[in-house]
């Protein structure tokens, strides 16, 4: 078996691929042939290529910023506890590190998925059977719980690092596609805007409840087959919107308990979302009972919900749904507005609602004192 190099000339990599890891390698670029460009995101440029050692297409992460001691610490850092999930199905499959000699960026080898990312096929998920849409959504909460269970967050949960592969998902950028810590301020906000929960457009710290809300915009995605607010620009009054309880719209002939699952994953309030677990459970009871209807222990609400899937037509996506705003920016980025301003804003519409409604009341009573 070829085990590749582990002579990377960086001592920290080195380290880390001896001491960490078991399968990672360190694979000089000249091995990549036919290197092709793939796609571009705020932090890094993605690539794929042929690996002339295993004669397989591999997709090249290129990411910036890497080279100096500080932010290649933090991105090992990284890789320490990411590198638990590696060995689940549903996570992209990692090979290691290279390094391409004209830029001296850092490299992440991965698996290629051959039908791209979750967004590019949503035009294809919605004319599924919705036993085929939830054994999908199915293994990405598998996916996402797996994380959990290992006491991590992805941070960065959205349909750009959701992969197909033929019949397989995987989820990428493990705490790769978010930016090193020293990359930015703590109150700048990072991602792709309808999939950041609201207290975390505001400023609080992650939590697995927060990559649970990036989960309900993608079982939206499911019944309407394009991006949550496709038609909106991502900038800091859709975030407004957002912190003020406005989700995307129901689409029409989803099934009730799909919809009531979803707001559940969506409220406005992260202590009220369901875990990964219950969510899994859910829809682990959704695909697999149908079978066995005539089992008596099922509840008729279960009955009642399977049904739901069963006579719920197939999605169509509206023409009129398909133009995306020109500012709808569907790959992570750092946004040009902060947590802090954002909480200004809010702060400052609370206080003039407030202030309205405290001089109607005003004058009401004025307008009440003044009847004989």
């Amino acid at each position: 078996m070829f085990l590749g190099s582990r002579n990377s000339g960086n001592e920290l990599l080195d380290q880390f691929i001896l001491k960490e890891t078991q399968e990672l390698m360190w694979i000089p670029y000249n091995k990549f042939k036919n290197i092709k460009y793939l796609d571009k995101g705020g932090f890094g440029t993605i690539y794929e290529a042929i690996w002339s050692d295993k004669n397989m297409k591999v997709v090249l992460k290129c990411l910036n910023n890497l080279n100096n001691s500080e932010n290649f610490n933090e991105f090992l850092d990284e890789w320490k506890n990411h590198y638990k999930c590696i060995g689940s199905k549903i996570i992209v499959h990692l090979y290691g590190f290279t390094k391409n000699p004209k830029t001296s960026n850092y490299t992440v080898i991965m698996d290629y998925a051959d039908k791209g990312n979750l967004r590019k096929c949503l035009t294809n998920i919605i004319t599924n059977d919705w036993r085929s849409k939830l054994h999908k959504l199915f293994m990405i909460i598998a996916g996402l719980h797996k994380m959990h269970e290992q006491n991590l967050i992805h941070c960065d949960f959205h349909d750009g690092n959701i992969l197909i592969n033929k019949d397989e998902i995987w989820i990428s950028d493990l705490g790769l596609s978010r930016p090193v810590k020293s990359f930015f301020k703590d109150d700048e906000i990072y991602g792709v805007m309808p999939f950041i929960a609201p207290e975390i457009l505001r400023g609080k710290p992650y939590t697995p409840a927060s990559d649970i809300y990036s989960f309900s915009m993608i079982m939206w995605e499911f019944t309407s087959g394009i991006s949550p607010f496709n038609d909106r620009a991502y900038d800091v009054q859709l975030s407004i919107s957002i912190c003020e309880g406005e989700r995307p719209e129901i689409i029409e002939n989803t099934p009730q308990c799909y919809i009531d699952l979803m707001k559940k994953c969506w409220d406005g309030d992260p202590l009220k979302r369901p875990s990964t677990s219950e969510v899994l459970n859910v829809i682990k009871r959704w695909i697999y009972l149908p079978s066995e209807m005539a089992i008596k222990n099922i509840s008729e609400e279960l009955k009642s919900d399977i049904m739901e899937f069963i006579n719920a037509p197939i999605g169509y996506i509206k023409p009129t749904m398909t133009e995306s705003h020109p500012q709808a920016y569907h790959t992570s980025r750092l946004f040009n507005f902060t947590s802090k301003k954002l909480n200004e804003i809010l702060e400052s519409e609370f206080s003039n609602f407030t202030n309205e409604k405290s001089n109607k009341i005003l004058k009401s009573e004025s307008l009440d004192d003044c009847i004989v």
